[in-house]
Formats: C-alpha cells, structure tokens, sequence
C-alpha cells in the first residue's frame, strides 16, 4: 500500500516519518557534541604544543575537517527541522519548486527532501553554473 502524500500530520504515516526525523536530530545533536567537544577546550592548544611545522598543519587540518563536520550536521539539522515544520503544516511530501508531489522512493532516501527529482536536477544543475 502506498502512502498518500502530501501527509497528514495526525496521520500514522506522518507519525513514522516524525520519528525517523527526530531520531537523524538526536543523532546529529550528538555527532556535533562530540566533535566540538574533541577540540572545544582549547582549539590552539594543539598547535601551541606542536614542535614542528608538520604538526601545526596537522593541527590545523584536523580542526578544518571538525568545522566541516559541524557544518554539515548543522545544515543536516536545519534540513530536518524545516521537514518537521513541512510535516506539522501537512506539506511534507510536496516539492518546494512546483508543487508537486515527492516521489516517495525519494522521500524514503532523503526523508527530508524539499523537491521532487527533476526541481532537485534543475536546482543542482543551476548551482554547477553560478559556482
């Protein structure tokens, strides 16, 4: 049976989703504590200890790849938090673009996807030439 979209806030298969959602929110909340936490004390202290060039730049990689990480679990949590306000609104399952409907193999992969798969392509290929 096949899940009508958009859906219903109170209905059981928003309730699912809701779940999923929140549990990604937990798991990144977590990811993003434990890795500023590894470098939270004092992010310099390990460029202050290094004795060499080569373990400032270690240093100062590690701390890079901690900000990406950080970044993209926050954008990740903006993600699922504006799915959650799709979800409570009954817009989850509709595409941002045009309105339409989210095919819900796209939904199942990306739980919190804002367009459909062609907007997604027209919206990526847009990105690839301003950047």
């Amino acid at each position: 049976m096949s899940t009508v979209y958009p859906l219903d806030p109170a209905s059981p298969a928003a309730g699912h989703v809701r779940t999923l959602l929140q549990a990604r929110e937990r798991k990144l909340r977590a990811e993003v504590e434990a890795t500023r936490t590894r470098g939270a004390s004092d992010p310099l202290r390990v460029a202050r200890e290094s004795t060499d060039r080569g373990e400032e730049a270690e240093a100062e990689v590690e701390n890079g790849i901690n900000d990406a990480e950080v970044a993209r679990d926050v954008a990740e949590l903006r993600a699922i938090g504006e799915a959650l306000a799709r979800l409570e609104a009954g817009h989850y399952g509709q595409c941002r673009d045009c309105d339409e409907l989210i095919d819900e193999r796209r939904l199942a992969a990306e739980v919190f996807a804002v367009r459909c798969t062609a907007c997604q392509g027209r919206f990526e290929q847009a990105r690839a030439r301003r950047g």
